[in-house]
């Protein structure tokens, strides 16, 4: 009787508590809300840490970036609120508890991330512009302190709460693209106007494409995943239809191109080839378009197709560098960058800077309709030119240092890891971030909350399983000696 009174008290608190907030919205009495979610943020971080890690991967995709032109702060909310709360309570947890076990410290994983961070504060200090270079390093500190960190807190006892965690970003982004396909469906799917059919959920339609595609291999492995019930495969099925749907329309090459190419990877994978093969191609494959790029560049140059709302022209115009404007603007960004390279090889020009600084590098032939000199034309195009630009040759290595390392050890790990669930997890989380990387030769997003936080949660997943892997493969050699 005093359990069904506990639980009437709690429900009528609880009803009444909703019923507040719902009135204060409609009255626009913003106050209260905020104050309401400061509250439950609170409660969770005293007393459910695990539902605030799980509420941080659903409400992401919702999250709606805030922005102060006259301080120059943005903040995704309440995304990135959560973040920052998760990240010092694993500070705290840190300081109080220092339970972490080696394994998770001595991981090359988590030390190849220790570097890129360590040089990121290093060009930080010598930047152009320092304050914008601490601001940027600070975000990158909560986004890795909550999705890669904070994760490996939730999920190191047991990898397969990393399911749940997907899943609730999975279901969450799905909903968002059905938003984002109604909106899209009253233009009739025309192509035009794709910067801000994704708004306010995300700034334009190559970010959109590029979750999208990193997804997509978490629903595909996790329909295969041995204890699915019949009601949960059709979850599965019917969000990778939704995610194909909404990549398609998304109209960003990039992100198809990151699609096909995970799935090529897929298949590498599948037949056996050895990771150093893998890596051998992809430097043979630098080398040449490095070696012929002006002999590239010429012929590309013969290509008229602009972009179209049509799938066979839309493809044609990827190699349009003569009057595709996006595609022109893509190049204008990287020849800045490597004049900003020549000009400061080893520090570069600060993390977060380059913005505000590629504008004097700019050449004449490669301007376009939406060149711009004013700073708030974004950053590089490129998870590679980008860091090198921003931090010198040093902060290249740190970028391709990590994804060498993820790559191998998630490729690695499935091969050899025994349980076939946590062998579909490391190959969803591998062929996300071999997709991501794809995409990251052409745009960057590592800067924003909605791809830090299923990007270092991939990361996450890869270090727990492969350290999982070796501590059963010790435990049953010590059995088998005893």
């Amino acid at each position: 009787m005093t359990e069904n009174i506990k639980r009437i008290g709690v429900l009528t608190i609880s009803g009444l508590f909703i019923l507040a907030n719902c009135f204060a919205l409609f009255k626009e009495f913003y106050y209260l809300p905020i104050l309401s979610g400061g509250l439950v943020l609170v409660f969770l971080a005293i007393y459910r840490i695990d539902w605030l890690i799980y509420l941080m991967a659903l409400v992401t995709p919702f999250s709606i970036l805030i922005e102060n032109d006259k301080m120059s702060l943005g903040i995704s909310i309440p995304s990135e609120l959560i973040m920052i709360v998760l990240t010092l309570l694993f500070l705290v947890k840190l300081i109080s508890e220092i339970r972490w076990e080696k394994a998770y410290w001595k991981h090359p994983i988590t030390i190849a991330i220790f570097f890129y961070l360590f040089w990121m504060l290093i060009t930080s200090i010598t930047s152009e512009m320092p304050l914008v270079s601490l601001k940027f390093l600070t975000s990158k500190l909560w986004f890795i302190g909550s999705s890669f960190f904070m994760l490996i807190y939730l999920i190191k006892d047991n990898p397969k709460r990393a399911i749940t965690f997907f899943n609730l970003h999975a279901i969450s982004l799905a909903i968002v693209v059905i938003l984002i396909t109604i909106k899209h469906a009253q233009t009739g799917f025309s192509d035009h106007g794709l910067h801000w059919i994704q708004k306010p959920y995300y700034n334009d339609h190559t970010a959109y494409g590029a979750v999208l595609a990193f997804m997509l291999p978490f629903s595909v492995c996790f329909f295969f995943l041995p204890e699915n019930k019949n009601w949960q495969r059709t979850l599965y099925l019917i969000l990778t239809l939704i995610f194909l749907f909404g990549l398609y329309f998304s109209f960003s090459r990039a992100a198809w191109l990151s699609a096909i190419g995970a799935l090529g990877v897929y298949f590498l994978i599948r037949w056996r080839i050895k990771f150093s093969w893998f890596v051998l191609g992809a430097t043979i494959i630098g080398i040449f378009f490095f070696k012929f790029s002006d002999d590239i560049l010429y012929q590309l140059g013969k290509n008229k197709q602009d972009s179209s709302a049509t799938f066979e022209e839309h493809i044609r115009s990827i190699g349009n560098i003569r009057t595709d404007a996006s595609n022109v603007e893509r190049l204008n960004r990287w020849f800045a960058a490597f004049g900003m390279i020549e000009e400061r090889p080893v520090v570069g020009w600060g993390p977060g800077t380059y913005q505000f600084n590629y504008a004097p590098f700019q050449k004449n032939k490669y301007k376009t309709i939406i060149t711009t000199n004013f700073g708030d034309g974004g950053n590089a195009h490129s998870e590679f030119i980008g860091p090198c630009a921003e931090s010198g040759f040093i902060g290249l290595f740190s970028v391709l240092a990590l994804m060498i390392i993820v790559l191998y050890t998630g490729i690695t790990t499935l091969i050899k890891t025994k349980d076939k669930t946590l062998r579909l997890l490391t190959l969803a989380a591998t062929l996300a971030l071999i997709s991501y990387y794809i995409h990251g030769t052409m745009n960057n997003f590592l800067d924003t909350d909605k791809l830090s936080l299923p990007f270092w949660g991939a990361f996450a997943i890869i270090t727990v399983i492969s350290i999982t892997r070796k501590q059963e493969e010790k435990n049953s050699k010590t059995k088998q000696i005893s």
